[in-house]
């Protein structure tokens, strides 16, 4: 395997890492207190450092963290 293939492989497999943290997430914050506890801020410093979301999605002002998950979400599918 050369590097080019290892690392399409690797954006390949953060892509859908991303994609179902973000959705559990989401998960989290609508059916739940979850917003503002210690694992909602870690994961959303998680999300926030990613380099998909860095590159392609990062979040607008006054932009909602549900907006941005979703955004992210439908960006990683």
């Amino acid at each position: 395997m050369n590097l080019q293939t290892h690392l399409k492989e690797v954006s390949k497999q953060n892509k859908l890492i991303l994609n179902k943290l973000v959705k559990e997430e989401l998960n989290k914050i609508f059916k739940t207190d979850y917003y503002g506890t210690k694992e909602q801020i870690f994961n959303e410093k998680v999300i926030m450092e990613n380099v998909i979301v860095k590159e392609n999605c990062e979040m607008k002002y006054n932009e909602s963290i549900e907006e941005w998950y979703l955004r992210i979400y439908d960006f990683t599918k």
